[in-house]
């Protein structure tokens, strides 16, 4: 006669194999990823992202090349600036996908889903966002570094010393001004650095500063400032400075109507 554990050891030896087999069904196949793309393909436009979700299903990337790709974890949350329709990209079977708490999220933000199409194992949602119109990019939509191991819209720029900051100028219409940045890699948890200001200006003048310390999870790496600024043309200018200059600063910034 078995015993409790060996019972016990049995059960969890045949669930371990019943999750192996039913993998197949649970994780999809090129040809699901690749009928997925060629849907992005024609439906896309070019206000369209793609979400990944989970957000670690970065094997989509392989195949979705024609829309740009974000994994973002938080989609409440999320900046999708300039983006119109968000194509929400599931694994909707695989363990812990949560896939209704992201569209939980998602709906909380005020987006509105389209009609859901399957290919296999994936799912394809569109969702409009109905958010802010984008006034200016003050920095470039397109380049990509990875900052909380999460690939981010943003743009290198130079720490200096607190006398001489580095500098990024760009031109723009003011609005509401959003700037978000983060250290690149793993020196943002490199706990013995102090912090990096980022001091932002108007026309030369003063306008708001982001402060971004080390990180210390389950605190963002990624900080976050939203200030307004004055309606109009104008030059926006953003200082860099630390008291330790070798690190790389990636800074996202753009201005939305009000």
């Amino acid at each position: 006669m078995w015993s409790v554990p060996l019972l016990a050891i049995a059960a969890v030896g045949a669930s371990a194999l019943l999750f192996d087999l039913s993998l197949p069904l649970r994780l999809p196949g090129n040809r699901d990823w690749a009928e997925a793309a060629a849907v992005l393909r024609v439906r896309a436009g070019p206000a369209d992202a793609v979400q990944l979700w989970p957000p670690w299903a970065e094997r989509a990337r392989l195949f979705v090349r024609s829309v740009p790709v974000r994994t973002e974890e938080d989609l409440r949350a999320a900046d999708y600036p300039g983006v119109e329709r968000l194509w929400l990209l599931a694994l909707p079977r695989v363990p812990l996908a949560h896939l209704a708490r992201a569209r939980a999220a998602l709906r909380q933000r005020g987006a509105t889903a389209g009609d859901e199409v399957r290919f296999g194992a994936l799912s394809l949602q569109p969702w409009e966002l109905h958010g802010p119109r984008v006034l200016s990019f003050l920095t470039s939509p397109l380049e990509e570094h990875e900052v909380d191991y999460v690939p981010r819209q943003c743009t290198l720029v130079r720490i200096g010393p607190p006398g001489d900051p580095g500098r990024l100028r760009a031109r723009g219409q003011g609005g509401v001004m959003h700037v978000r940045a983060g250290i690149v890699g793993e020196r943002a948890y490199q706990g013995f650095r102090g912090p990096v200001r980022v001091d932002v200006q108007v026309d030369g003048a003063a306008l708001a500063t982001l402060t971004v310390p080390p990180t210390a999870p389950p605190e963002a790496g990624w900080r976050r400032l939203d200030a307004a600024a004055p309606a109009g043309e104008h030059a926006f200018t953003f200082l860099v400075s630390a008291r330790d200059v070798d690190r790389p600063l990636c800074l996202s910034a753009w201005t939305t109507a009000p």
